[in-house]
């Protein structure tokens, strides 16, 4: 009986030793993920907060190009209520109102003020509250991709990139395929089509939605240590301790097939010798109906 209950605390013992070790190592990359670079931010009091849905600003840079300004422009939007999420794509060139800095491109806001003045701009593009931020550099995700053994992509056309670090060329194939890092870069990084940047935005959230698909597969689980180390790397958000926790577990009872992908629409335009995206202000606000405010009956109009 006593041999049964020394087997019994052992057991208990490595349990609990587990537990703590696995929070410590939690702790330990939260740390290094956590950042408050927009200190100085105040939210305009007109903004109105909606009950249960909660935004979150993803801004991308790409280490090839100006590491001041936002390559990518995203705002993720979690309906607790009914469980739906949304991606909304807003294109770089979009030329917007900056608090206090007048009309320009909207990715200026990043070299002007950081992500502080990023999140007040999209705020006063959308009428929405950005409750938190995600920050990352788009050159990380070839460490992020690589650590869960790649993605699965559907490549529309034949494409072909120099990596601007190895100026060696990659070249990828049309159909369904899995990527490494350096492809899957690659992938995002395209843009020498019809569609320009807003094609572009479309593989950005097609990568997005891949990566967070192969991540949450069960295969995965034993390189998460890997994993977890290139997000502290490459990753820096708002988010608390136990809100990434709750985000973690939201995004891990996703269905990233039934996700809604919209990007922003607009037209090329030049002022001033400067080229601009002119947007489409009611394509805007029906998408901001739908998929950021989340009022039923709002329809928006694709294509």
């Amino acid at each position: 009986m006593a041999k049964k209950r020394n087997t019994k605390r052992i057991i208990a013992f490595v349990m609990l030793f587990a537990l703590l070790a696995g929070a410590a190592w939690a702790y330990s990359v939260w740390v290094r993920v956590y950042d408050r670079a927009d200190d100085d931010y105040v939210r305009d009091p007109s903004i109105e907060e909606t009950p249960g849905i909660t935004n979150i600003l993803i801004i991308g840079v790409d280490a090839a190009g100006d590491v001041g300004r936002a390559d990518s422009i995203i705002v993720m939007s979690l309906n607790e209520a009914t469980e739906d999420v949304s991606l909304i794509s807003i294109p770089r060139d979009s030329r917007v109102e900056i608090p206090d800095r007048g009309m320009d491109k909207i990715n200026h806001a990043m070299a002007y003020q950081g992500i502080s003045l990023m999140r007040s701009t999209v705020e006063k593009l959308l009428g929405v509250p950005i409750h938190h931020y995600v920050f990352t550099n788009f050159s990380g995700f070839q460490n992020i991709v690589d650590s869960v053994g790649g993605v699965t992509l559907d490549v529309e056309r034949s494409m072909t990139v120099r990596d601007p670090d190895t100026r060696e060329q990659i070249t990828l194939q049309p159909g369904v395929q899995k990527l490494n890092g350096a492809e899957a870069l690659s992938y995002v990084r395209f843009r020498r089509d019809g569609e320009g940047d807003f094609g572009r935005m479309r593989r950005q959230q097609q990568f997005l939605k891949a990566i967070a698909d192969e991540t949450l597969q069960t295969t995965n689980v034993f390189r998460l240590p890997q994993l977890m180390e290139n997000v502290a790397r490459y990753i820096r958000t708002d988010m608390s301790m136990s809100q990434l926790a709750r985000f973690a577990k939201t995004a891990a009872q996703m269905d990233m097939d039934v996700i809604n992908a919209i990007q922003l629409k607009g037209t090329p335009t030049m002022i001033d010798r400067v080229s601009y995206v002119r947007l489409d202000e009611e394509f805007m606000k029906e998408t901001i109906q739908r998929y950021l405010r989340w009022e039923q009956g709002a329809e928006t109009k694709e294509g």
